[in-house]
């Protein structure tokens, strides 16, 4: 029984946490607002155990921070958290893909590239609301490409990194990089393809300093 109601209380904080972060990404709740556990739980329908556990755990992943007395603020990116983000990326993927270039499957690098293509003239960037599959498959992309160093360090940390820089994209992105961001990410495989090596890193360094002028241009300009 005892063990009955942990795992109960484990999948709802996990529901709490799934919740929350969609609520997050999807801008029902906006960087930089407060809210406090009574109000997610009214939102949620969940008690209290779950949506604390579940606002823990996002505070882990840097998506909200708690402040003692004043609430639970969702989190802002700063100039200072997306330039940090974006040097460890260009550090560490470019220096992968050099490492492991011999090691990429061509048919994974063809079949990604189709999945790119489907959404390379659809609607889906126009706006960050629906920008969703494209998000995935940036994610996707990104994270495959690294798995193919079969380092597990590698792995974790980039997989630490995704919930955050979604949080940069539907916060600092506008509409049109969804779609420019899907091209490079196809120019990219096709160089992998060619077998052009130097290309290839060339252009996913070139791929991720444009995402981290996008992103570190609009919030300089943002008004929040």
């Amino acid at each position: 029984m005892a063990k009955a109601l942990a795992q109960k209380r484990e999948s709802l904080s996990q529901v709490a946490y799934d919740q929350i972060k969609d609520m997050i990404l999807q801008k029902e709740l906006i960087p930089g607002q407060f809210i406090n556990e009574s109000q997610l739980q009214e939102m949620l329908c969940l008690g209290r155990t779950p949506v604390r556990e579940a606002i823990l755990a996002l505070a882990q992943d840097n998506l909200v921070t708690v402040h003692p007395r004043r609430g639970i603020e969702i989190t802002r990116p700063t100039p200072k958290d997306i330039h940090d983000i974006f040097e460890i990326r260009s550090l560490l993927e470019p220096t992968i893909l050099r490492q492991c270039f011999t090691m990429v499957d061509p048919q994974w690098a063809m079949d990604m590239r189709a999945l790119l293509l489907q959404h390379e003239d659809d609607s889906a960037g126009n706006s960050a609301e629906t920008a969703a599959p494209l998000i995935e498959l940036d994610n996707r992309f990104h994270l495959e490409l690294v798995d193919t160093l079969r380092n597990q360090y590698a792995t974790n940390l980039m997989r630490s990194l995704v919930d955050y820089l979604n949080l940069i994209r539907v916060t600092a992105w506008r509409p049109i990089r969804y779609r420019a961001s899907n091209r490079e990410h196809i120019d990219i495989l096709n160089a992998i393809l060619e077998q052009d090596l130097e290309k290839s890193c060339r252009l996913l360094s070139d791929h991720i300093h444009l995402s981290y002028q996008e992103a570190i241009n609009t919030m300089m300009h943002s008004s929040f």
